[in-house]
């Protein structure tokens, strides 16, 4: 409403003539109007799609939030795979360290054809007393046992290397999951901005029309009062064309009729016109 139609609102209502209640009711239902139209405008284009916006991204929020749980739980059982293949890894190192304590610098082939003789001279019986033989013997078991842990070594490590892939697999596997999950997040704290934003935006409008809805209501209360106003100017009018020959406004009719309610209460002595006024409309 604008300054000079809300001065004119503040008057008191029983104080105005019929012409400026008339003048007041055009005003304020061209403002009801005005106003009705703006708390539809609002709802229609703000509200509405505001809220249509924070469905979607929060629906997209939730989808974000379950593939956080989904990549954060795949890179709770790699980082638990590599464990398990890094205490391997030093297993077989321990292992592999114990056994290579037991190898000479003797090459695997010369230890091959080493174990071969010795086998053969025990089989050949190429010795002369007993003691020669277990002298064999025990030689035979000493290039056997270098010859096992040499096998045993070659094993481990072929084991280190396969184990040693897997760890890297795991490791590349890991730095990808955790780059994902680092680009998630971000997505993540955009879209929690996002709806914060669109949450803040919607309190906004909602605001501005629930102001626009309380001084809606208020005009409404004041139009009620200006009609009800001229329905009992009119009904006056109707009833008291002129009082005493002359004519008079209604605001002055409804003066008189409320003094002569005074010295009808008072028991004072009142004239004819009086009389006639006061129970011309039945009160």
């Amino acid at each position: 409403m604008h300054s000079a139609d809300q001065n004119f609102a503040e008057k008191d209502v029983e104080s105005l003539n019929w012409d400026e209640l008339l003048n007041m009711k055009r005003s304020l239902s061209s403002y009801l109007k005005e106003t009705s139209n703006n708390i539809i405008e609002i709802e229609r284009s703000k509200i509405q799609p505001l809220s249509s916006k924070i469905h979607s991204t929060s629906d997209e929020l939730k989808l974000l939030l379950k593939k956080s749980r989904e990549l954060r739980s795949s890179i709770k059982s790699e980082n638990s795979e590599f464990l398990a293949i890094s205490l391997k890894i030093s297993h077989s190192k321990d292992f592999l360290i114990t056994m290579e304590s037991r190898i000479t610098d003797e090459p695997e082939e010369e230890l091959t054809r080493s174990i071969k003789t010795l086998a053969d001279n025990i089989e050949e019986k190429h010795y002369g007393t007993e003691s020669e033989k277990n002298r064999i013997a025990q030689e035979l078991k000493d290039k056997s046992m270098k010859m096992e842990a040499v096998k045993a070594v070659k094993t481990i490590k072929q084991g280190l290397d396969q184990l040693n892939q897997q760890a890297d697999a795991f490791k590349e596997n890991i730095r990808i999951l955790n780059s994902e999950n680092e680009d998630l997040d971000n997505r993540l704290n955009n879209c929690r901005v996002a709806v914060d934003l669109l949450y803040n935006e919607r309190r906004k409008y909602s605001s501005e029309r629930s102001t626009l809805l309380d001084t809606y209501n208020a005009t409404l209360e004041k139009l009620e009062l200006i009609n009800l106003q001229m329905d009992k100017l009119a009904k006056v009018r109707r009833q008291h064309l002129h009082l005493s020959g002359q004519r008079i406004n209604d605001s002055a009719i409804l003066k008189v009729k409320e003094e002569a309610k005074r010295k009808l209460d008072s028991g004072s002595k009142m004239s004819f016109e009086e009389l006639k006024i006061l129970y011309s409309d039945g009160d």
